[in-house]
């Protein structure tokens, strides 16, 4: 069942595919940087890279490192970035295309519940958003994007569903909302927006009927974690993956941390970061949204499911006060499809004068949003790992198969997968453990790291020593000179490289590699 008002015809099915097909070509365009760049974008790809690699060489996360980010990326980039688990290139190339299916998925919603025109609208929107957004980029929010979408989409499939079939669909929508918690904690507020969209009025009868879909989304979210255990509990490490996931302190003390004492008060700062990002697809679903309260039942239970998961995604990217613009990646969909509803600006629901008069802010928008575009699309074609790139040719015939390395400083994680060494360590970053989160937001860069003394750097120095690493890297912005225990290390066993000239970048060698390379 749909809402729209007739059936399409073939003709208009055929243009409908003629511009789906274009937005893909055009998203390929778009995109294209990331795919052939073959780079870091974001160091926090290292950081899913640097477990994609203890996954191949049969180890743990969270057991043989501190992480505080969900596993599902690692899985994913196991499967993605080749059999050492260490291909940038690869990686950046299966995460666009996933993208791009987000696209397509999202389009097939629109087209099932609206029509061949919404498919086109919601896909164009998204299209035109999500490549700012996640930066062409093989990070965390990328991975998730895609099972958000299907989670919602099967559920607003399953809504229209009866017995079996209604059951069976939340399940599957709930699985998909757990793969997508799994992938990035955060995302999985996809499974409150299905939960609120249960109750009573929207998409259950009674009170009774509630409770059945809460128990199919919740069967779900806990059947696609089973494997996961599973792999935990064989290893017998089951209770080092429930102290770091689902709840994680060291995640937690990010999420706590976050805000800057110059900032305006959050709920300015998280408007304003959600105007800034999402102002192209946000303000058409607002007038679809507003509109749909005149419109009838019909409509409502159509609009409402979507104002939740809109509403849902943007708390989420509220969440630690920071507002990068990858938080915001979640809500393009739901603002999408909105906007793509048949009494929207988009839609034939609307006299000439007035189409014309809610278009006229909407390209200009549109015009924006396409400067942006050219924008993350020449800054991505540049080269973000320029130096972890210089240093691994640098080391080439230093570091042998079977070393291990360290490195402090965020630009730096790329180097363990540009060298297929992992860490003596648990810590193998440092944020949070030797040094406080970062506080960027965005609109304000970070402060100066500092150094903090405690538990984590005393477990750091005394892994270095049980097991020294061949090749040592500091950053240039690192507050190493703080850290007595680490400098007294370096005097000891290593010895300074002068090779590499990056700003204040240290660079030691063990004292047996000092001659080699």
């Amino acid at each position: 069942m749909t809402s729209h008002d007739h059936a399409p015809s073939p003709r208009e099915r055929t243009l409908a595919q003629l511009a789906l097909a274009a937005i893909v070509i055009g998203s390929l365009w778009l995109r294209w940087p990331g795919l052939s760049q073959g780079g870091f974008a974001s160091h926090d790809v290292g950081g899913i890279l640097y477990n994609a690699m203890l996954l191949a060489r049969g180890e743990l996360p969270y057991v043989a490192d501190i992480e505080l980010k969900a596993p599902g990326s690692f899985y994913l980039a196991w499967v993605f970035a080749g059999d050492r688990g260490t291909d940038i290139a690869q990686l950046q190339v299966w995460a666009n295309l996933w993208a791009i299916a987000g696209q397509l998925a999202l389009a097939s919603i629109a087209w099932r519940h609206v029509g061949p025109r919404a498919a086109v609208v919601a896909a164009a929107l998204l299209a035109l958003v999500d490549a700012h957004l996640d930066s062409m980029d093989a990070n965390y929010v990328t991975w998730a994007q895609l099972p958000q979408i299907l989670a919602m989409g099967w559920g607003l499939a399953a809504a229209r569903c009866h017995g079996a079939a209604r059951t069976l669909g939340f399940v599957i929508a709930g699985a998909l909302g757990g793969f997508a918690a799994m992938v990035k904690q955060p995302s999985g507020v996809v499974l409150l927006a299905l939960g609120l969209c249960a109750l009573p009025r929207l998409w259950s009868s009674d009170w009774r009927a509630c409770v059945r879909t809460q128990l199919a989304i919740a069967a779900g979210a806990i059947a696609v974690h089973v494997p996961l255990v599973l792999h935990y509990a064989a290893a017998g490490e089951l209770s080092a993956l429930l102290s770091s996931y689902p709840l994680n302190r060291w995640g937690l003390s990010y999420v706590t941390a976050g805000g800057r004492e110059h900032a305006w008060p959050m709920p300015i700062e998280g408007a304003l970061a959600t105007i800034y990002f999402l102002a192209l697809p946000l303000v058409p679903a607002a007038f679809a949204a507003a509109a749909a309260h005149r419109r009838g039942p019909a409509a409502r239970s159509l609009a409402w499911p979507l104002v939740i998961w809109l509403l849902c995604t943007i708390a989420q990217a509220w969440v630690g006060a920071r507002f990068y613009k990858g938080y915001f990646l979640a809500a393009a969909p739901p603002a999408a499809l909105l906007a793509a509803l048949p009494w929207g600006v988009f839609g034939p629901g609307l006299s000439r004068r007035a189409r014309a008069a809610l278009l006229l802010p909407v390209l200009l928008l549109g015009v924006r949003q396409v400067r942006i575009d050219r924008d993350t699309r020449f800054d991505r074609s540049r080269p973000h790992d320029a130096g972890a790139r210089a240093i691994a040719k640098h080391l080439q015939g230093v570091v042998q198969p079977g070393d291990r390395i360290w490195v402090w400083g965020w630009h730096l994680w790329d180097l363990y997968a540009l060298l297929d060494a992992v860490a003596p360590t648990r810590i193998y970053k440092s944020l949070g453990l030797i040094e406080p989160p970062n506080d960027d937001t965005w609109r304000l860069p970070a402060t100066p790291l500092r150094f903090v003394d405690g538990e984590y750097p005393r477990m750091l120095v005394q892994e270095l020593r049980a097991d020294p690493p061949a090749v040592i890297v500091l950053g240039s912005t690192v507050p190493q000179r703080d850290f007595a225990a680490l400098r007294e290390l370096l005097r000891e066993q290593y010895v300074r490289d002068g090779g590499v000239k990056m700003g204040k970048l240290e660079l030691w060698r063990r004292r047996d590699r000092a001659g080699s390379g």
